[in-house]
């Protein structure tokens, strides 16, 4: 128990030395599940064997608290399971197009092995096992890259609150337009988007990166809207498509309750499991399509319970399927 709890002091001196904001006394209490008093103690033990803590200003009426110290690069050892995440990571990005942010994260492991070079022998040849035994399954979807230089001109516009220009082709009409937006924040999924307003349009959307060339970032700065979340406007949607939110109810089966019961569809979605196996999945979306699109691979062990329009747009999407095949 005293190993443990020495190990807790440790790690939370990590995270009190890597966290911009600061932690406060009550995230302590959530993250290691002890009481407010046992955290005050743990935080003052921090403060007593790496040096002074500081407080870091915050909008919320709590302390939060910042270890700024050089004791702790001794005792920070990254893991061989941590460098495999990083890699499994970096394939990822890699496989999805977003090749400048693959290549960030495998500075990242360079960087890391530079500060702890000790034993790396050793740890090679563990990560090399352990990369032999994990794997990406294949997941169907765009493989388009992104270009890195189109990504910097994006980040730096939004980051400075500048206008960018760039031609544009529409997906749905291959037609091209050339735009000049006030860019917002940067949304990845399958497709990589940006989130910007135009001068007709309030309203921020998105625009695909690969539909994007010729980008410009101009001298001209805009008002970005305080009240603008990019996490709230990436909620309203299922998946990246941006429509009006409807109130979606699902039911699966008792042969698939099981997999659905812990399936994330939304990161605001309810999960009820009832008596005769079945469960429902609540939550609020925008994006029929994208969700009938979802809902064929669980095929008849789903049901759409509301909106009524969902349920209808799946069935015309079937029978559209379904007409299109033809017997060999």
């Amino acid at each position: 128990m005293r190993y443990e709890r020495l190990k807790d002091i440790v790690d939370l001196a990590i995270r009190l030395q890597g966290s911009r904001a600061g932690v406060t006394i009550e995230e302590i209490q959530s993250n290691l599940s002890v009481s407010r008093r046992t955290a005050e103690r743990m935080r003052d033990a921090v403060e007593w064997a790496f040096g002074p803590l500081e407080t870091v200003p915050s909008d919320d009426n709590r302390l939060h608290w910042r270890l700024r110290s050089g004791a702790l690069r001794c005792l920070v050892q990254v893991t061989t399971e941590e460098l495999s995440a990083l890699a499994t990571a970096s394939a990822a990005l890699e496989r999805t197009g977003l090749q400048e942010q693959a290549t960030r994260l495998k500075r990242i492991d360079t960087k890391l092995r530079a500060v702890q070079n000790d034993a790396l022998e050793r740890r090679d040849s563990d990560l090399e096992a352990l990369m032999q035994v994990e794997g990406l399954a294949m997941r169907p979807g765009p493989r388009q890259p992104v270009d890195a230089g189109l990504i910097e001109i994006l980040r730096e516009a939004i980051l400075t609150s500048r206008m960018v220009k760039f031609r544009y082709r529409a997906r749905s009409t291959g037609r091209t337009s050339h735009q000049r937006l006030e860019p917002y924040g940067l949304i990845y999924g399958n497709r990589a988007f940006l989130v910007a307003r135009n001068d007709w349009n309030n309203e921020p959307r998105l625009w695909r990166l690969t539909g994007m060339d010729e980008a410009k970032l101009l001298p001209e700065r805009f008002d970005r809207d305080p009240d603008f979340d990019l996490r709230c406007f990436a909620r309203r949607s299922f998946g990246t498509f941006q429509e009006d939110p409807v109130q979606v109810m699902l039911r699966f089966d008792t042969t698939a309750a099981p997999d659905a019961s812990f399936f994330l569809f939304h990161p605001d979605q309810t999960a009820e499991v009832y008596e005769d196996g079945t469960v429902t999945v609540c939550f609020e979306a925008g994006g029929l399509d994208e969700i009938c699109w979802h809902l064929i691979t669980w095929g008849e062990t789903v049901t759409v319970e509301r909106p009524l329009r969902l349920r209808r747009r799946l069935a015309k999407m079937c029978a559209t399927l379904a007409a299109h095949h033809r017997p060999a």
